[in-house]
Formats: C-alpha cells, structure tokens, sequence
C-alpha cells in the first residue's frame, strides 16, 4: 500500500512537470520620465503667476511617475488592448470556436471583458516598481511566447501614447484659455506674463508631440524567449518536492488502510 501510493503520486507529480503546458514571460524594463518643465520653467512660472495660471487650468506640464504606473495597471488601458487585440478568444480558447468565429454552442456563460480583466490582472500581467532605483518592470506571463513579449511591449506603447494625449489635451485647452486671456488685456506687464505661460505651454506640447517614450523611457524591452527558457512549470523543483509528496501519501494510504481494516473489525464483532 504504501509503495504503492508513493509510486503514484510521484509519477503523477512528475508527469504534470512535463504535461503541462509551459508559460513564458515578456517584460520590459524602464524608468519613469520627467518632463523637462517640471523642475524648471513651467514650475516657476506657475509660482511666480499663481493667480493666472489657475485662471486659466494650467498644470505643472510634469510626469507623474505614480500616475503613470496607475495608468499602467488601469482597467481602462486593458480595455483599450483587449479591444484592440481582439483578447477574450485568446484568453478564453477552449470556449471560441475558431471556425465559426463565435463562441461554442452550449455555453452556460459567455466569458465578458470583466472576466477578460479579472484573467489578465491576477495571473497574467505584473508590474514591479524598485522605489529606491526607480525602475519599473512590466511582466507578462503567457503560454505563447511571441504573444508574451509582445503585449508587453504593446501595453508599454499604448501607455505612452494615452498619457501622451492626455498631455496634448490639457496644452490644447490651456493654450486656447491663455490666448483668450491674452487678447481681452492691453496691460503690457500681463500680456507679457501670459506671454511666457503661453510659451511654457506650447513647449510642452512640442515635447508630447515628438517624444515618442512619454511616460516611460524603455531601457530594455521584451524579447521573445528560447522555447526552453519557461518559467513554469518548474521540472526540477517539482522532481524534488514529489518524493516527500510521496512519502506523505504513502504514509496516510497505510494509515487509511488501517483504520479501515479497524472500522471493519468492528463492524463484524457480534453484539451481546
């Protein structure tokens, strides 16, 4: 008994080591990047006329390194790639039919974009920031590899391009409130005040235009991996842990066995 149920569980163990199907990972590392006018001209500037640029919306013009890793995790974004990607038939490919292009026939529930999110947020997508380094590694762990590193690089891409346009965005409406202000004044010292704000502005805009890495500067990005270079499952760590596995099965078969033998005993002593 005990042979045997320690032979079946490590051959069970072993055979799952070298069955399943293995899962890859992309990742990209990169830092956070601060814009230029953070530190300088655009911060002064809103300093030195406060009451101005709050008339007219104006924000600091910086990256805000936290914001940007919010927008990295973000629903929204994965909505957007998902759409993009055409995501849930390849999260959810035992349900698609890949023939007829719909989902299979007989299904209690079609899976929906918060299944999609709920999949890809917990068991597929990683982000790690090293606070005292400031770099940022993106991670994703799949069992296509080519599909691996490309999200990754793809998620990256379509961070930028959407804080790029939120960047735009807010230049575009502080420019149009600041030429309004500049032509309802003839005072030459304001006029010369929105004048500066207005530049600090339109510099910021140029620099979202032409910055193709806006919110994140990619030191490395995914590569797609060796085929034999999985990070799960873990043969070798699974080959170790199966013989203690083993034992402890074989060590609760003889004792089930024997309490059952026990229990039949009982069962058959003749009653008084």
């Amino acid at each position: 008994m005990f042979v045997a149920a320690f032979a079946l569980t490590v051959s069970a163990v072993i055979a799952y080591a070298f069955l399943a199907t293995p899962q890859y990972r992309g990742s990209v590392i990169m830092m956070p990047r601060e814009n230029e006018m953070a530190g300088g001209g655009l911060q002064g500037l809103l300093g030195q006329f406060g009451g101005l640029a709050s008339i007219a919306g104006l924000s600091l013009g910086s990256i805000d390194g936290q914001e940007a890793i919010a927008c990295l995790k973000s629903r929204a974004l994965f909505t957007q790639f998902a759409n993009e990607q055409n995501l849930l038939p390849v999260l959810f490919r035992e349900q698609w039919d890949t023939v007829s292009g719909h989902w299979r026939a007989g299904l209690r529930r079609i899976p929906t974009m918060d299944d999609a999110w709920a999949t890809f947020d917990k068991g597929i997508r990683r982000v790690n920031e090293d606070t005292k380094t400031r770099v940022i590694t993106l991670e994703i762990t799949w069992k296509n590899r080519q599909q691996a590193a490309f999200w990754a690089n793809e998620l990256v891409r379509l961070a930028n391009d959407e804080l790029r346009r939120r960047a735009l965005l807010e230049t575009s409406a502080s420019i149009a409130s600041l030429e309004e202000q500049l032509a309802r004044t003839d005072a030459v010292e304001l006029r010369q005040s929105i004048s500066k704000l207005l530049e600090a502005q339109l510099n910021r805009s140029v620099v979202a235009k032409s910055r193709r890495d806006y919110a994140f500067n990619v030191i490395d990005p995914a590569v797609v991996p060796d085929a034999r270079r999985f990070v799960s499952p873990h043969r070798f760590l699974l080959a170790i842990i199966s013989v203690p596995l083993g034992l402890f099965a074989g060590v609760c078969a003889v004792l089930a066995a024997r309490f059952a033998r026990e229990l039949v005993a009982q069962l058959r002593v003749p009653k008084v």
